[in-house]
């Protein structure tokens, strides 16, 4: 699992660097800042179609091919970010990159649950592959952004993108699922389904967008892009120590009531950050968060709708909406709406979608 996890791990190291990167030096990208809203959430928006799309393409031909073909789509796109000197090309890269991340999620979620008595503890391992990566990642393109300027960086991602395309090479190959005779159709969302719209919006879409002026006026003793980058590399670093511990214990005694207790903490967190606990607020936020990301995959599978492929393509889709409407939203938000009651309001949505999700059976 470790071979998965490092091509969607090098596939996603020009994204992850984007959400630090790009509110803050919008301007040397010629970009306004709702641009960047709608920069950022495009990719998701692409994935809403894309997700589904893609199982159904997965099905024939197999996760390998797909992971192959990622890895390409990948190197392209964080190319694409730093060589863009319109908006239109930036648009391209991220519809490139929202139809990559919907194979490497997919194909990665394949590999993992190849084992289903053992997913909980290959979908940790997996992401704890991709975690040391990302967080090595942030650190030091936030790094690089200083020394040589927040385009350039782009561009020496894009070759180091290239190892994903070798590790999806030697990858095994899978036997393709059985295929359904379906017409393609939006998923219906469950429960599962609404609480991940509601953790898109609030964690993936207005947090992210927002997280780095929270910490330029919170913290002061390092650059603010340095801060932004430490800090979301902190989620991967939750993932590596606690993904494979998580895993198991979900797979022993379930992956529910683990889930309650984090997005509990998800919560307390938003509260923090409406009261003006900035920092405390955002750590708690990123680290349960990072958690999520090796329980989910096992909530899909406990709860049997479908082929793996399929469901999760449903939870994926529902999450892609909301972490779509998020950062077109966050920007007027932002500006229009106080700190401590715009996300007092995101603590309290996301505490009944937690209840009526995760808790109500």
């Amino acid at each position: 699992m470790a071979l998965p996890g490092l091509v969607i791990a090098f596939g996603m190291i020009g994204d992850t660097l984007l959400y630090a990167v790009l509110p803050l030096y919008h301007e040397q990208f010629g970009l306004s800042l709702v641009m960047v809203g709608v920069l950022l959430s495009l990719n998701r928006w692409i994935r809403l179609f894309a997700n589904s799309g893609v199982a159904a393409i997965g099905e024939r031909v197999g996760p390998h091919t797909l992971m192959v073909a990622a890895a390409i789509g990948s190197a392209v796109s964080t190319t694409l970010y730093g060589l863009g000197e319109s908006p239109a090309v930036q648009i391209a890269a991220r519809i490139l990159w929202g139809i990559s991340f919907a194979s490497l999620n997919l194909a990665t979620l394949a590999y993992a649950v190849s084992d289903r008595a053992n997913a909980g503890k290959r979908v940790g391992t997996s992401r704890a592959a991709i975690g040391m990566v990302q967080a090595m990642s942030l650190v030091g393109g936030a790094w690089i952004v200083l020394q040589v300027g927040p385009r350039s960086v782009f561009l020496i991602y894009g070759g180091l993108t290239l190892v994903a395309l070798a590790a999806a090479l030697l990858l095994p190959r899978l036997p393709p699922e059985p295929v359904t005779r379906k017409r393609f159709r939006l998923p219906v969302p469950h429960r599962l389904e609404v609480w991940g719209f509601v953790m898109g919006f609030s964690g993936d879409g207005v947090f992210l967008l927002t997280l780095a002026f929270l910490l330029k006026d919170s913290i002061t003793s390092v650059a603010a892009v340095m801060a932004t980058a430490m800090l979301l590399a902190l989620r991967w670093l939750v993932e590596i120590t606690t993904g494979p511990l998580g895993g198991w214990i979900g797979d022993r005694f379930g992956a529910r009531r683990i889930a309650i207790v984090n997005g509990a903490l998800l919560v307390g967190g938003f509260v923090l950050i409406a009261a003006g606990r900035d920092v405390a607020g955002a750590l708690l936020v990123v680290m349960s968060r990072g958690m999520f990301n090796t329980l989910i995959p096992v909530l899909v599978i406990e709860r049997g709708h479908g082929g793996v492929l399929s469901s999760q393509a449903s939870y994926s889709t529902w999450r892609d909406f909301g972490a779509a409407v998020g950062p077109l939203s966050a920007p007027w938000l932002f500006l229009n709406v106080a700190q401590g009651p715009l996300y007092g309001a995101l603590a309290a949505a996301l505490g009944l979608a937690a209840y009526f999700c995760l808790v109500r059976r």
